[in-house]
């Protein structure tokens, strides 16, 4: 029987460096908030009632987006800290047993291959715990991994108490785990707030199971952009743009053309057949679906609109939560309002 994994997402932060009055889980990029994108990656590694997302600020409009996962949720009435929210959750999760792989809700870009990597090697190595790593030109503002002679976690140091000799190191800690969950609850309680903050920080754990005679591993991934968290409107940009080449890359795979792909915008949520042709500067949002052998004009926007088989729209058309049956032309400069149905 496969050993099993709990997954919990920490999403209970406002971020004030978004300069927003909105939770920093619910900001958009590549056509789903953050929080969205995280839990439809956990949901490929567990099931629903083994994810569980840890809500604060805006706690109700995290669990509206999210509720139909499946997911389950962990209230954090006070925000003290990475450590604090996992343990808020003790009473649901220390009975659940197999691993436990903590992430965050404002990191959109990880892969459930990266996170299947980091479990995989939970499950070959004898060590307590794994944490993602990533070797960065510039990891200015992340702990500094240190590692001892056998290439283990011995220390994460944080940027302002790092030394000198220590900032130099450029391999920095990500702060997702994935722990040894009945060793991790056997320990968990010996976190404490004795920093400058008074908050409560999972990166102690590294200590404290070295402490108890244990040892953790870091696995370090390829591509640090993947596991950076959004903390500014500058590093939301650059999410959505990425994810948005995700995107087009894999539609151009599975045989759809893109015509200068550089100025397309597609939602992840998008689906296009193949032999589709997609314009320049077009915008295909929401839930929208294309059939095959289509025509998509130049600076047409669909949105929410299902169009079918052999459909051309020509340029700078508006198709707003509509239906265009097979073989149907519209455009160019129609505009379809919500409700509508053209058929060839």
């Amino acid at each position: 029987m496969p050993t099993p994994v709990t997954i919990v997402i920490l999403a209970a932060g406002l971020g004030t460096r978004m300069k927003s009055r909105k939770a920093k889980v619910l900001h958009r990029a590549g056509g789903k908030t953050l929080v969205e994108h995280v839990v439809a990656t956990a949901r490929n590694l567990a099931p629903g009632d083994h994810i569980f997302v840890v809500v604060g600020h805006q706690g109700e409009q995290v669990r509206q987006l999210v509720a139909a996962q499946g997911v389950r949720f962990i209230e954090q009435r006070e925000q003290k800290g990475t450590g604090h929210a996992v343990l808020a959750g003790r009473q649901d999760l220390a009975g659940l047993g197999g691993y436990l792989v903590i992430l965050y809700g404002d990191c959109p870009l990880i892969r459930a291959e990266t996170l299947g990597k980091l479990i995989a090697r939970m499950k070959q190595s004898d060590a307590g715990g794994v944490l993602l790593s990533a070797r960065m030109a510039d990891p200015t503002g992340y702990g500094r991994i240190i590692r001892d002679a056998r290439g283990h976690v011995a220390a994460i140091v944080e940027q302002k108490a790092a030394t000198a000799e220590q900032l130099a190191i450029r391999e920095a800690n990500m702060g997702i785990y994935c722990f040894r969950a009945p060793l991790f609850w056997e320990h968990a309680g010996r976190i404490q707030p004795h920093n400058p903050a008074r908050e409560y920080y999972l990166t102690d754990m590294v200590e404290i199971l070295n402490r108890g005679g244990h040892f953790l591993e870091a696995l370090e991934v390829e591509d640090a952009r993947e596991v950076l968290g959004i903390n500014n409107r500058q590093e939301l940009a650059e999410a959505d743009r990425l994810f948005r080449e995700r995107k087009l890359r894999e539609l151009m795979l599975g045989g759809v053309t893109v015509v200068k792909p550089e100025t397309v915008t597609v939602d992840d949520t998008v689906s296009i057949g193949m032999d589709t042709v997609v314009e320049p500067f077009a915008q295909i949002l929401g839930n929208t679906k294309i059939g095959e052998n289509c025509r998509i004009g130049a600076c047409t926007i669909i949105r929410d609109s299902v169009v079918a088989d052999e459909v051309e729209i020509g340029p700078f058309s508006i198709v707003a939560s509509s239906g265009v049956g097979r073989g149907a032309v519209v455009g160019p400069f129609a505009r379809l309002r919500a409700g509508n149905q053209v058929d060839a």
